[in-house]
């Protein structure tokens, strides 16, 4: 499963990462199915929650309390809104379900992006989804747009706001597509940039990216944290903040030591170059 998805990783630690993703991406693809589906399907559990011993196996907890990078996409594809995209070759439909009690009122924007940033063609649209109800809001259809030259550098971005409110602080969430296999994908370095400060509490990393970055992981070389977000997506030029709570972290570190701790990777750096 993971050659045909991903290009092989050069070592082990980019095996363990990209067996987490595999993992991860594989049981997004069906919540998100089954959820766009509501009234078919009325919910999914996975299998597995946690651990009772060391072990490797499906859990996106371990057995040390750690999460894995499904535990961090749960806390995403099972929001009680949920934006998705289904797509079919180079037709995409933009679901949103609303799982709340309340009927919600937004903008969905979509953008179709090249790895650096650059913008091919977008568009955004008013929607009010219903309480406990999945709809099908936006058909896009980029066959004029996307062909066998650029297909392996395009990928689309979409996201939920919440009337009037800027991106990052959007409410509902937002999600990234793929037109390929991300093995086919031209990722280019993305060369991810941390500013870290601090608070009494917490740490703020702050993450900027030069090109398309897939899967974001955050990892800390000789301690366990838990990020606020993890495994995510970093459009080249958007800002991304990540905190840590200081009483999540296994042992006391200064902002020093997590600077010179913090490792990142993306999709980009599993094969040897």
């Amino acid at each position: 499963y993971l050659s045909e998805t991903f290009k092989y990783p050069e070592n082990f630690e980019s095996l363990l990462y990209t067996s987490q993703i595999l993992q991860a991406e594989a049981i997004k693809y069906g919540v998100e199915h089954w959820r766009r589906n509501r009234g078919r399907c009325m919910g999914s559990l996975y299998w597995q929650l946690n651990d009772c011993w060391p072990v490797a196996s499906w859990s996106s907890i371990d057995y040390y309390g750690r999460w894995k990078a499904l535990h961090y996409y749960a806390k995403r594809f099972y929001s009680p809104v949920l934006i998705s995209a289904e797509d079919n070759r180079t037709m995409v439909n933009i679901y949103v379900t609303n799982d709340s009690r309340e009927d919600i009122k937004g903008i969905i924007e979509w953008k179709l992006r090249d790895t650096r940033g650059g913008v091919l063609c977008e568009g955004k649209e008013n929607v009010m989804i219903a309480s406990l109800r999945a709809k099908r809001c936006v058909a896009l259809n980029f066959k004029d747009v996307i062909n066998n030259n650029n297909i392996r550098e395009v990928y689309l971005e979409f996201f939920l706001k919440d009337g009037g409110r800027d991106r990052q602080n959007t409410d509902y969430g937002n999600g990234t597509l793929l037109f390929v296999k991300p093995k086919h994908f031209n990722f280019l370095n993305p060369g991810i940039k941390a500013a870290i400060s601090e608070s009494d509490m917490e740490f703020i990393i702050k993450l900027k990216s030069k090109t398309f970055a897939k899967s974001v992981e955050l990892d800390l070389k000789e301690a366990d944290c838990r990020f606020s977000d993890n495994y995510f997506d970093l459009t080249a030029g958007d800002e991304k903040i990540v905190t840590v709570e200081k009483s999540d972290i296994s042992k006391n570190i200064s902002i020093v030591e997590l600077k010179e701790q913090l490792e990142i990777r993306s999709l980009y750096d599993i094969e040897e170059r």
